[in-house]
This record gives structure tokens, sequence and C-alpha cells, in this order.
């Protein structure tokens, strides 16, 4: 599977791209730290899923999820935040999951399943 991981924080991108990178079948197929570098690459990149931190400067991740949903209906939506709060009365979004930082690999593995089943 094809990800897209936008985190503001360079230490928590990095932290999810090494998590992602140690499953086989998943592809990194873009990461940034801006949301604006996102929507501008996302289009061409196509990935099936958007690993997106909530909480960021600018635009947060359910305005980026909205934008990015224009380009690409079908894409599945993971948000990571550090506040369970923040994404708790998400409405209007295909929101596929959540994760809470600090992340642990078995949550990330738990969802990574799901996403299988439903790309499959």
């Amino acid at each position: 599977m094809r990800v897209m991981v936008v985190d503001d924080e360079p230490f928590c991108l990095d932290d999810m791209v090494y998590l992602l990178s140690r499953f086989e079948d998943v592809e990194i197929a873009g990461a940034c730290t801006k949301p604006l570098e996102a929507l501008e690459t996302a289009p061409a990149i196509r990935p099936d899923v958007l690993f997106l931190d909530y909480s960021m400067p600018t635009m947060n991740g359910a305005e980026l999820a909205k934008k990015l949903l224009a380009f690409l209906p079908c894409v599945c939506i993971v948000f990571v935040t550090a506040y369970a709060k923040e994404v708790a009365g998400i409405s209007g979004l295909p929101v596929f999951a959540s994760l809470l930082k600090p992340l642990h690999e078995n949550k990330l593995a738990e969802v990574l399943d799901r996403l299988r089943e439903e790309l499959a």
C-alpha cells in the first residue's frame, strides 16, 4: 500500500516513516512537514492512505483531509494526534482510524491490518 505522511514536527514525521517502513507491504510514497506541500504532491503520488497529524499550524489535519479528498476521493485517512479529543468530534470526513502519539507499533500494525482488508 502506498502511504503519505504529513506531520509538522520533523521528529514525529521521522518516527512515523520509520515505523511504517518496517512493514514490507508499505511504500512511503511521500512525507511532508507542511500541509501545502502535501496538497501539491499528493495528487501526483496518489497514495492509498494518508497519515495526517491533526494539530498543525496554518491548516489542521481535517482541513487538509477535506482538500485532499477533492483530488483523492477513495483515499483512506488515518489521523495521528497527541490528543484524542481533537479527532473525537470530526464529522463529515471518512476517517478510517486514528492513532495516538506516541505511536506504538502494535497499534499501527492493527490499523495496517484493517487497511489491508479495506484496500483488498
